[in-house]
């Protein structure tokens, strides 16, 4: 098995993860240009690290593995501490892969989502936000903004703002507005096959701030984008002692009683 790990080089952790590759003989480059040849990509750092590392296998379909080296952490999901465990389940094919739709803005902006597309306001005023399914007139949200997440990002800004938390394999978008001035609007659920479709407008005909992950541009009022489930998919490595359910007991305290921690 040949890995391309990515990182950044000023990760203090970083020893850790090489000597760890090093002790299992495994064949791995570091940082490496293009995927091309490789058999597994390894992500390690946070979140914003994964999802670089998304960016770098394009369309390449090469596996991603996850390993936390910061704090939360919801797609780096192996914690710093079970690295050893988890290269050693990646050694005996003890894993898993998952595969998780990517969202494909297209209009005001164009790229890839892992965790979700939004559009936000630029300055202190509300903006207006028509929605379209399928073209079919939804609603109009006047808010701070509209998230429409993956399945991935439930856990991410959608999860922030009310959004229900879906598990990876539900194929599924999440459209949230954020502080809703219409209060009767709440999160929709919709199929991952679903063409999405927003007009931004503002009342003083300033424009507002689109995101695609963690990458944002300044869009002009009255903008459109049309999002839908991107040709190919995010295939993310599970190793065995690993799983979603176990992410969220750890990452989100369910089940810890504050009360007994002084």
């Amino acid at each position: 098995m040949k890995i391309a790990l990515y990182s950044r080089p000023e990760n203090l952790s970083l020893p850790v993860m090489i000597d760890e590759l090093r002790r299992r003989s495994l064949d791995f480059a570091f940082n490496p240009d293009t995927p091309a040849g490789y058999d597994l990509a390894l992500s390690f750092g946070g979140d914003g690290t994964f999802l670089s590392t998304v960016r770098r296998m394009g369309e390449s379909h090469i596996p991603i593995l996850g390993i936390n080296s910061g704090r939360l952490g919801f797609m780096a999901a192996v914690a710093l501490e079970d690295i050893g465990k988890a290269m050693d389940e990646l050694q005996s094919g003890q894993y898993t892969i998952e595969e998780r739709t990517l969202l494909q803005a297209r209009g005001g902006v164009n790229g890839l989502a892992v965790n979700e597309f939004t559009i936000q306001k630029d300055g202190t005023a509300m903006i207006s936000v028509e929605i379209g399914i399928d073209g079919e007139n939804v609603a109009t949200y006047w808010a701070d903004g509209v998230i429409v997440s993956t399945s991935t990002g439930s856990t991410a800004y959608s999860m922030s703002v009310g959004g229900a938390i879906l598990a990876p394999g539900c194929r599924c978008l999440i459209l949230s507005p954020i502080a809703p001035h219409n209060l009767n609007i709440r999160p929709l659920v919709v199929p991952d096959t679903s063409t999405v479709t927003l007009k931004m407008t503002t009342r003083n005909g300033s424009g507002a701030i689109a995101t695609i992950d963690n990458r944002e541009c300044l869009v002009a009022n009255g903008t459109e984008f049309e999002l839908a489930k991107a040709p190919h998919m995010l295939r993310v490595v599970r190793p065995a002692g690993n799983s979603f359910y176990k992410t969220l007991r750890n990452k989100l305290l369910w089940g810890v009683d504050a009360r007994n921690n002084n």
